[in-house]
């Protein structure tokens, strides 16, 4: 409730019939300023009235009639001068009334400020602080500080004496849904019922919390070869807000581009680099990366099957070197698709000879250098496939070659071969080529004997294809009763 002054008597004393009143019952006047009180009594039967007002302020009197008075309070200096008291004299019969004075100061917008907040990581604590600057009468004044729309302190203050700057605190423990949100500080100052209610509010300010919980994991070779790309990651797990977060990728204190990528709360960045360099996150997290450069003149080995595409049964070398003419100390291995090693050493070139089968076709063949520095070991590697020519062939299960279709049924006349190059299978009857890939009618027309030729480079393979065609329903019919003879 608003804190008012103590009036001892507001509606006015009577002795007998006479009566004194003051008005306003409280008279509300900002500090130095005026405010006028009108003083009146009742009748007088013998009209000899006297009529004042009784203050320790400064007062001049205004306007007045037979029984009333007004007077005027100058200069209010006082933030409890204590009420003023209209007095009154009919004859020998005395009365009188008093009005309260409430003082105030006048209030400005910019006398409720919040401070500011700092950026605060999620989980830690920050005082929120509303001050409102030099308020009277402090009794009557309510601040309630809000984070958005909700509440967090309501707080009102005892009365006191004369103008007080006053602040009002909250201990804020910061989580990501507090982010980006405004804090506001609403004062009021109520002087209701006999005054007015004031009503200021500060500059919000706006919340900015985050989070970046540990360093950036690093992933990079421990070792690159001189002028050669190589790709650079870090990845952080938990920052917030992801779309503040910043990377910094340097390569000899020189930034990179790098490309950043968010899955649910995981930031990537990548970089394409080489050479020693560190990585540099922004908000003092960081991970190093101190890589060792490979000697010039280690390229990839060479790897030739010669010749790399032969008939069955032709002998293939295969061969194995290093990328330059004189390579450092360099370990190479032939090996085969299963990672066996078919031929190791120190010098170049490893050479394998084999006769080429069939099964061989497509076989991989791998050529691995490998070079020691320090406690690391870096390897180089290159493959190829052997190619191995062969006739086509029919198998009987890839080319039945009797078949039973029932008519009305749909059927294909299909045939597959192997064969390298690929063969293309054809079949035909009576000279005329028949479609092998979709499923046609069975009708008695097409019962028979095909001849199906598979061919490629090397040659062709046919293969005879018989086909019956049988009636479902021919074998459900009752059999024929026998004939009767005609008599002569």
């Amino acid at each position: 409730m608003p804190v008012l002054p103590t009036v001892g008597a507001l509606v006015g004393v009577a002795r007998g019939t006479f009566t004194v009143g003051a008005w306003p019952r409280v008279a509300v006047v900002p500090f130095g300023g005026s405010v006028a009180i009108n003083c009146s009594l009742s009748a007088c039967p013998g009209g000899n009235v006297t009529l004042g007002l009784d203050t320790p302020l400064a007062v001049t009197s205004g306007a007045g009639g037979a029984r009333w008075q007004s007077f005027r309070l100058l200069n209010v200096s006082r933030w409890n001068p204590g009420p003023a008291t209209c007095y009154g004299r009919c004859g020998d019969t005395q009365g009188n009334a008093s009005a309260g004075i409430l003082v105030y100061r006048e209030w400005l917008p910019e006398r409720v400020v919040l401070e500011p907040v700092a950026p605060v990581a999620v989980g830690e604590s920050r005082n929120l602080t509303c001050r409102v600057v030099e308020v009277a009468p402090v009794g009557n004044l309510t601040v309630t500080l809000r984070r958005g729309s909700e509440t967090l302190r309501t707080e009102s203050f005892g009365g006191g004496e004369g103008s007080a700057s006053v602040a009002v605190s909250h201990l804020l423990t910061a989580g990501p849904g507090d982010h980006g949100q405004d804090v506001t500080c609403h004062a009021e100052l109520s002087l209701r019922p006999h005054g007015p209610l004031f009503a200021r509010a500060a500059v919000p300010v706006k919340l900015s919390v985050f989070a970046l919980p540990e360093p950036p994991q690093l992933q990079a070779p421990t070792l690159l070869e001189v002028g050669a790309a190589a790709n650079a990651s870090c990845r952080i797990t938990g920052a917030f807000p992801a779309g503040d977060v910043r990377f910094a990728i340097t390569l000899a204190g020189q930034n990179l581009n790098v490309t950043v990528a968010a899955t649910g709360d995981v930031l990537t960045a990548a970089a394409a680099t080489a050479g020693i360099g560190d990585n540099r996150m922004a908000g003092s997290k960081k991970s190093l990366w101190e890589p060792r450069h490979l000697p010039v003149g280690f390229p990839v080995p060479v790897l030739e099957l010669s010749p790399a595409a032969v008939p069955e049964g032709t002998e293939v070398t295969v061969t194995c070197r290093a990328g330059v003419a004189e390579p450092p100390a360099v370990r190479l291995q032939l090996r085969d698709a299963d990672g066996g090693v078919l031929a190791e050493g120190p010098q170049s070139p490893l050479e394998l000879r084999l006769v080429a089968r069939r099964e061989d076709d497509g076989q991989r063949f791998g050529c691995r250098a490998s070079l020691a520095i320090g406690d690391d070991v870096v390897t180089k590697e290159r493959d190829a496939r052997l190619a191995v020519l062969y006739m086509p062939e029919m198998s009987a299960s890839d080319c039945p070659g009797n078949r039973t279709w029932l008519r009305g049924t749909r059927e294909a006349l299909s045939c597959r071969a192997t064969g390298n190059p690929q063969p293309t299978v054809v079949c035909g009857r009576n000279g005329v080529t028949v479609g092998t890939g979709e499923a046609q009618l069975v009708t008695r027309s097409r019962a028979g004997t095909y001849l199906c030729n598979a061919t490629n480079a090397l040659g062709t393979r046919s293969r005879l294809v018989t086909v019956r065609v049988e009636c479902e329903w021919c074998h459900r019919l009752p059999p024929r009763p026998p004939r009767r003879a005609h008599p002569d």
